[in-house]
């Protein structure tokens, strides 16, 4: 009878070990899950775990360039008593400045009823509309303006221009961006000055964009494209005025202290 019982013990005590060890055996398959789960989800949320296919760099878009040729001259002969020059350049350039071989046509794509002018050799540059001269620029020295395009900036339903132009005196020239509304025939310039250098304009999806510009010229014809080489920002209207929204730069490096 005593055998009888310590067999029937043994055979209680081992089903119930492989019991056990079977409830032991499922706890570990469960939370094995449940970590891999939360790594997971914590991949997912930070980005890790990704592969590089699943992200690619972008290409960077070519940037256009710009010509604006000498042959395209205006059709009219400038009246030298609306230029608004100081009298020392009417009588210096008199001459020239009635030529109209002498001065490129700047007009935009899409334009009517003006034109937009530049002096080959003094870079002066205006709007010519119904017989008047508005002057787009400031300053009498520099390439005048370097780049236009038609815009609604105000969203008023009357056409403007924005421009970029170079200006200054002898090894101090800067660049800057203008603002021409037709409906009150003025210009609003921009707090912003580029030091040397050109800047040129570009439109994108309705918002214009600033980029810094290389420009080349044919000195013989006066022919001169420009190489766009950097954004620099976003130009908006705000309270009748032109502002630049510059894009984010990236943070500097600070180079560590030398140990001591």
């Amino acid at each position: 009878m005593e055998q009888k019982a310590n067999a029937k013990w043994k055979k209680l005590l081992g089903k119930g070990a492989f019991v056990v060890t079977c409830i032991v055996v499922a706890v570990l398959l469960l939370g094995g899950a449940a970590y891999l789960t939360l790594r997971t989800m914590r991949g997912c949320r930070s980005g890790a775990g990704q592969t590089a296919e699943a992200t690619p760099t972008p290409v960077p878009t070519p940037l256009p360039d710009r010509v604006y040729s000498a042959e395209k001259n205006p059709a009219f002969v400038p009246e030298l008593d609306k230029l608004d020059l100081s009298e020392g350049l009417l009588s210096d350039y008199s001459e020239i400045l009635i030529d109209p071989t002498r001065w490129i046509d700047l007009t935009p794509d899409g334009a009517a009823g003006f034109t937009v002018i530049r002096s080959i050799d003094l870079g002066c540059s205006y709007v010519v509309e119904n017989g008047a001269y508005y002057r787009l620029g400031e300053g009498e020295d520099g390439k005048g303006v370097v780049d236009v395009i038609l815009t609604d900036l105000d969203l008023d339903d009357e056409p403007d221009l924005l421009y970029t132009y170079h200006f200054g005196e002898n090894d101090d020239k800067y660049s800057k961006v203008g603002w021409f509304r037709f409906a009150t025939h003025t210009s609003s310039l921009s707090g912003f000055a580029q030091k040397d250098g050109f800047l040129s304009l570009l439109e994108e999806n309705g918002n214009y964009i600033l980029f810094r510009a290389i420009r080349n010229v044919d000195l013989e014809t006066g022919t001169f494209g420009l190489i766009l080489t950097e954004r620099l920002g976003e130009i908006t209207e705000v309270m009748g005025e032109i502002k630049l929204i510059m894009d984010p730069q990236p943070t500097p490096e600070v180079p560590e202290a030398p140990a001591e």
